[in-house]
């Protein structure tokens, strides 16, 4: 009897072996709640696990009957707790800056996001993150600093001006300054991200650029200085709004090879010396433009003799930057008479005289014949006027924080260099001078010296 009842007891130890560890093992990972729309193929792509594995760590036997609010546990992050939840990278923000804010390990995220290379999370990367059990990050609030050589936390609290109780340590109650590491710095009503001092906030928009597309750099400044940047080749211009608000508009070039680019925002103090550089990489990605049929034109306007002094001509003009803005909300069509097709629009690209697809149409096309009106857009001061051998009768308005407009191939220009001029404004006549096959107005909206879509003008309001 002795012997049945050990054998019996070794039975029942070998059985909850065999069917509670799977459970426990299964209770200490992450979960996701299941949102509207959802589908158990998306979750699983997103996390980079398999539907047969979610149905199985979830008991799931009905795939289809998937309903938000849902809590799923995520297999293949053992070790990793809380709710977690995906969303793009924002300027500033770096895996020390995460990790921080999330409470969990730089290696952590690495895993978590499969992360290649570390030190370049672009704009708009969707990460997996964690959150608390009340669905928020760990550490929300505050800034990143960084020790110099030889200083101790009273030495830093004084030189950042900041009480040292602000000073957080990762994790327990002592603060280890090494030269170089990020410090978390508690600040109320500030995300926590690795923008430091006196920069708030740094804002792009769209995360992802596009050819052909306007790029709106955004930031919070709340000591004097004053800002600069890039972004790619491209000089960022940046300009003051109010107290706290910078802006800076940069054009994205139609033909500008899709990839990931360089966003840089620079600060840099009353003196002129650079205080801090954050840089960060965007994805550009292309406009999907198409071809237009070879054109026949005279060949004086494909001449590089002609072709070349003519396009630094105008790029000087369009180089300046007025500090002050004069259009407000989208720009207007610049004729009344338009319908929802045009000629040619913006992006497409051209082979003039058969030389093949060398350039691409910088502008808007519009139809109608010469005398119809051509009308601004937008107020503005007219900054040039004159007949060129590619742009015929030409004139450029500047709307100001480096964005222009130019009206080509006119057959009369009826205003004068430095007016301001209204929108609905009547500034010339459509023609047929310059580099045409016909008479029509072609429309050209410049913003930090890159032509951009029109359309995107019309259609919204920028800042």
């Amino acid at each position: 009897m002795r012997t049945s009842w050990i054998s019996g007891l070794v039975l029942a130890s070998l059985l909850a072996l065999l069917f509670v560890a799977p459970v426990t093992a299964q209770q200490d990972l992450p979960v996701y709640i299941v949102e509207p729309g959802d589908t158990l193929s998306g979750i699983a792509q997103k996390f980079g696990t398999s539907v047969q594995a979610l149905a199985e760590v979830n008991g799931i036997t009905d795939p289809s009957a998937l309903l938000p609010g849902t809590e799923l546990r995520i297999p293949g992050f053992e070790g990793v707790m809380g709710v977690l939840t995906t969303r793009p990278v924002a300027f500033g923000e770096s895996l020390e800056s995460l990790s921080l804010r999330h409470g969990v390990s730089r290696e952590t995220l690495i895993r978590l996001n499969r992360v290649v290379n570390p030190e370049r999370l672009y704009l708009g990367q969707e990460l997996i993150l964690p959150l608390d059990s009340q669905g928020r990050p760990a550490m929300p609030e505050g800034w990143l600093a960084r020790p110099v050589a030889g200083e101790g936390p009273l030495q830093m609290a004084v030189r950042l001006g900041v009480n040292p109780w602000a000073l957080t340590a990762r994790e327990g109650s002592a603060l280890w300054l090494a030269p170089g590491a990020p410090v978390p710095v508690a600040e109320a009503g500030r995300p926590l991200t690795a923008l430091p001092r006196p920069l708030l906030t740094v804002g792009v928009e769209p995360l992802v650029a596009v050819q052909g597309g306007t790029l709106v750099v955004r930031a919070g400044l709340r000591e004097p200085a004053r800002l600069e940047g890039r972004f790619g080749d491209w000089r960022l211009n940046f300009v003051r709004v109010d107290e706290v608000e910078w802006v800076a508009l940069q054009g994205i070039h139609a033909m500008a090879e899709p990839g990931l680019y360089d966003l840089e925002v620079r600060l840099v103090g009353e003196t002129g010396e650079s205080a801090f550089a954050f840089r960060q990489p965007v994805r550009l990605r292309a406009g999907g433009y198409g071809f237009d049929p070879v054109l026949m034109v005279p060949q004086e306007t494909v001449d590089p003799a002609n072709t070349e002094p003519e396009d630094a001509l105008v790029a000087s003009i369009l180089s300046q930057v007025s500090p002050e803005r004069l259009w407000e909300g989208p720009f207007r069509f610049p004729t009344d008479f338009y319908t929802e097709s045009f000629p040619s629009v913006f992006g497409t690209r051209r082979n003039y005289n058969g030389l093949g697809y060398h350039w691409y149409h910088s502008g808007l096309d519009f139809y109608g014949g010469t005398g119809v009106p051509v009308l601004a857009p937008a107020r503005g001061r007219v900054v040039f006027t004159g007949q060129l051998t590619v742009r015929g009768n030409a004139t450029i308005l500047d709307h100001g924080w480096g964005v222009f407009t130019i009206y080509m191939h006119q057959s009369e220009i009826l205003v004068g260099e430095g007016e301001v001029v209204e929108p609905g404004q009547t500034i010339g006549l459509v023609g047929g001078t310059g580099r045409v096959t016909g008479p029509h107005l072609h429309w050209e909206v410049v913003v930090g010296g890159v032509p951009v879509d029109p359309l995107e003008w019309v259609n919204r309001a920028f800042p």
